[in-house]
């Protein structure tokens, strides 16, 4: 079988079921759960389905309820809570077998001009001259717990480019914060709401183990039970996914099991494109 979930065309192909019910069929990755930034981009997508042309999605907050199979076809139910003059939100709950993965809120806003400030993006190396991720994780394959080798060593809709050394195993003890570089592997179209998903896509990855660098831990650890809780993203520009951006990250807290991760996307140019949070599950060991 195919791994549907690398192909663009097969990730948002919907099936209308009925008014507002729309179904994707399964992956058939060979992951044993489905990646939570997958779910999210598709949750995303089908709202879009259900807004005018000319709006854009500037917000969405995604819970994750249980994990999601690559085996099974996932529903989509969409509510449309209002259409204002110039913002609709909406809401959408997935579902595999009748339980649901995920339920997601998005608003979408006519773009508008406005007064504007921002971060500046941190002086860090430039991409050209890092490795990639996969150079990291090629290197200690044999070593990986067989839980994590599908998903780590597949090939992937997004590269990344750490900006600091990628440790697998063993890292130092360090601040939570670190930075990637990052784009699609595929060339897109001039699509906004395609590039909006493969945005939301790749912004789940790395924010929570972020959370992990004080304790010199790492996602690799096969005692570590980890699981992302929700998942919020704010729009803030437009900017090209398959041209280089940077995602900075950093980790204000963790405890109680729990570990908060805050990102900053921005577009190589220095424009700040858009503003991440995620908490999640972090139980270790001793715990």
């Amino acid at each position: 079988m195919i791994d549907s979930s690398l192909d663009l065309d097969a990730l948002f192909r919907f099936e209308t079921m009925a008014p507002d019910e729309l179904q994707i069929a399964a992956s058939y990755s060979p992951m044993a759960r489905l990646y939570g930034g997958q779910v999210v981009a598709q949750a995303l997508a089908a709202c879009q389905h259900s807004v005018e042309l000319g709006r854009f999605a500037n917000s969405c907050h995604a819970n994750f309820i249980r994990a999601g199979d690559p085996q099974r076809p996932l529903d989509f139910s969409i509510s449309r809570d209002s259409d204002g003059r110039s913002f609709s939100a909406r809401r959408v709950v997935v579902r595999q077998q009748g339980r649901a993965i995920l339920t997601m809120s998005a608003s979408f806003h006519v773009p508008e001009p406005g007064g504007h400030h921002q971060f500046a993006m941190p002086d860090v190396p430039g991409p050209d001259g890092l490795a990639p991720q996969s150079d990291y994780l090629a290197a200690e394959a044999a070593r990986l717990p067989a839980r994590h080798q599908a998903f780590w060593l597949r090939e992937s809709l997004i590269e990344y480019r750490p900006a600091e050394p990628f440790h697998v195993f063993n890292p130092p003890v360090t601040a939570p914060r670190r930075h990637f570089w990052f784009r699609c592997t595929h060339k897109l179209g001039d699509d906004r709401a395609l590039h909006q998903r493969l945005l939301a896509y790749a912004s789940d990855l790395h924010i929570l183990h972020t959370a992990l660098a004080p304790f010199g831990r790492t996602w690799a650890d096969p005692t570590i039970q980890d699981a992302s809780l929700d998942h919020a993203l704010w729009f803030h520009d437009h900017a090209r996914v398959d041209e280089w951006m940077l995602y900075v990250l950093d980790s204000p807290y963790a405890g109680g099991a729990r570990g908060l991760g805050r990102g900053l996307i921005y577009a190589h140019t220095g424009a700040l494109i858009a503003s991440v949070v995620q908490e999640g599950l972090i139980r270790f060991p001793a715990d």
